[in-house]
């Protein structure tokens, strides 16, 4: 009787919003509500987390490179971040825009370089999408930078392997980057990560 007479009393949404948590309902947290809420993999589709990790691989794999020693001897030349391609059917263009201001501060950060916003340089950034959409053509990186004024690109992409097999499913993903010279479109530097998510029985 108490209970029905207070079930009257509220807004029709909040009742709802009560009846629903005593139920045992499924309920929004925040990750530091919730030990380990970002280590378990909700499907097998990337997440920040993988990103992330496949990054950090990366960078980690550039900062003890040639590439790095050549930079420190140039008195910290200009390199621009171009933006990476997805080969995968995922839709994380969003995450993969995020990626790329990870990659601008990790090189910041390290000091052996100068980094380009290519997001100033909006008809240079559509020209570079464009590009990227079709074949990719490295006699325009010389192009790009001169344009950009950098000497040097950072670029990559992710793609994936896709295997079904008697319901269960694995999906291996792997981020390529490369350090380009602008000038003559040597690779100075390349690397793969790669990481797998699985559903099993």
């Amino acid at each position: 009787m108490i209970v029905k007479s207070v079930m009257k009393s509220l807004t029709p949404a909040f009742a709802l919003c009560l009846l629903v948590a005593g139920c045992g309902g499924p309920k929004a947290v925040r990750g530091e509500d919730v030990a380990g809420l970002d280590d378990q993999a909700m499907s097998t589709g990337l997440d920040k987390r993988d990103l992330q990790k496949l990054l950090h691989q990366n960078m980690e794999a550039l900062q003890t490179s040639a590439v790095v020693k050549r930079w420190e001897g140039e008195n910290r030349p200009t390199v621009a971040i171009m933006p990476l391609r997805n080969e995968t059917s995922e839709h994380i263009d969003g995450e993969l825009e995020a990626l790329v201001s990870d990659v601008e501060t990790t090189l910041v950060n390290a000091g052996h370089v100068r980094v380009v916003s290519l997001e100033r340089q909006g008809q240079v950034i559509e020209e570079v999408r464009k590009q990227y959409g079709d074949a990719f053509d490295p006699a325009a990186i010389s192009r790009w930078g001169k344009q950009v004024g950098a000497r040097y690109f950072f670029t990559g992409k992710v793609f994936t392997a896709d295997e079904r097999m008697s319901g269960e499913r694995r999906v291996q993903y792997f981020l390529f980057t490369q350090v380009l010279d602008a000038e003559t479109s040597d690779i100075l530097f390349q690397y793969k990560s790669s990481l797998t998510k699985a559903i099993v029985k």
